[in-house]
């Protein structure tokens, strides 16, 4: 019992912590605790959700304001071109793709190196290579992936966006 009760209760605030994310990402300017407790219709402590989503490294807080951090804002621009939407520009659109692939891989096969990326994705000839290695830069400049040695693979920060924002 002590275990379905755990459940309930990380899926409680896992809701409530996309509900605040969403919020703070969509209304673009900062927000105060009590804004975001009023705005969000979601049960829970706010102020618990806060500390949360500031320690994954989604929001920076100062004092009584919440804004999202550049990892979140990237990811967030990232999921609205998901891949296919024509309002996403090609970057993101690449991006989308190549943080998706390193997602999927960064549990069962660990870091990915770059050629590997492309295998993955299929681009063998010099445009669409050329594609993902800009994509790759802008996701480790973003934070969204790290890269060492020639080797990529998702973020912390990415990972807990994905299951945070994947519903």
């Amino acid at each position: 019992m002590l275990d379905q009760s755990s459940s309930l209760e990380s899926q409680a605030h896992t809701r409530l912590d996309r509900a605040i994310l969403t919020l703070i990402l969509d209304n673009g300017r900062p927000l105060s605790e009590a804004e975001i407790a009023r705005a969000v219709d979601v049960p829970g402590h706010v102020p618990d959700s806060l500390k949360r989503l500031r320690r994954a490294g989604v929001i920076h807080r100062w004092n009584d304001l919440a804004t999202p951090s550049h990892s979140a804002v990237r990811y967030h621009g990232i999921r609205q071109s998901n891949g296919h939407d024509s309002a996403g520009t090609e970057g993101q659109r690449s991006e989308c793709v190549v943080l998706a692939t390193l997602l999927r891989t960064a549990d069962a096969e660990g870091p990915l190196t770059d050629e590997r990326v492309r295998d993955a994705l299929s681009a063998r000839k010099r445009r669409p290579r050329a594609r993902i290695d800009v994509a790759l830069d802008r996701l480790d400049a973003a934070g969204l992936i790290e890269r060492r040695g020639g080797q990529s693979i998702a973020s912390e920060v990415a990972k807990y966006l994905d299951y945070l924002m994947t519903p």
